[in-house]
């Protein structure tokens, strides 16, 4: 999945061109920047559920790759042992998910201006710790419109526009499909872009698809549209 390519169906020139939506609907940009903010203010359970959205959503590589950026701007300075042991646990296991609460059990039990002390030790995450963080899908037989209820647990940092908060209402799917996870899932139903609109081949595979998959956005509450898009 770290090697996924995007088809290029968004035109240069779109407002938008930027703006993805991740498995639970989250601006993928905002998830970002919600994922540094929480390392830094220690943070270990939102952290992982920030980092675990982007990993997900099926960009495993950006997620490590974020997660390195992270601690070289802020903590390699003072916590150059923490760095060869988060080489040496990627050497080890950078295809198993739960390497990724690993590194943010490390790094947000660490203080970014404070040096480390000669016997520093490390924590090592087991797998069945990150269970709750695996995504959940129709939790209610025929009930999709209460995923985002369920699991939309934390709000992303930063105001979002009326434009895209109108894009998330209305037009989801697309930017949706910008994402690993909602591609490979529409794309095995049928569906597909035309004029930056998701449509499908067949009604009955869109049905089944809007039976399971049907998010319904435009009719969460308030509070749940502005923790995905920001308000």
């Amino acid at each position: 999945m770290e090697h996924f390519v995007l088809p290029d169906f968004v035109p240069s020139d779109c407002v938008f061109s930027d703006f993805v939506l991740t498995r639970y609907l989250y601006d993928k940009e905002k998830v970002i920047k919600s994922l540094s903010n929480s390392i830094l203010k220690k943070k270990y359970n939102e952290s992982c559920f920030w980092a675990y959205e982007l990993y997900f959503s099926g960009f495993q590589k950006e997620t490590l790759d974020q997660l390195w950026n992270i601690y070289k701007d802020r903590f390699s300075k003072n916590h150059p042992k923490l760095g060869i042991y988060i080489h040496k646990k990627y050497n080890e296991c950078h295809e198993q998910p739960e390497l990724i609460a690993t590194i943010l059990k490390n790094l947000t039990m660490k203080n970014p201006d404070v040096h480390e002390t000669q016997g520093v030790k490390f924590v090592n995450v087991k797998a069945h710790h990150i269970q709750s963080f695996r995504t959940k899908e129709n939790p209610i037989p025929d009930s999709p419109w209460k995923t985002l209820r369920l699991n939309c647990l934390y709000g992303v940092i930063g105001n979002g526009s009326k434009e895209r908060l109108h894009q998330f209402r209305e037009n989801w799917l697309f930017y949706a499909m910008k994402s690993p996870y909602w591609f490979s899932l529409i794309e095995s139903y049928g569906g597909k872009v035309v004029h930056n609109k998701v449509v499908f081949d067949d009604e009955d595979k869109e049905e089944e698809f809007y039976n399971r998959y049907n998010y319904e956005p435009d009719e969460q509450p308030l509070d749940i549209q502005y923790r995905c898009i920001g308000g």
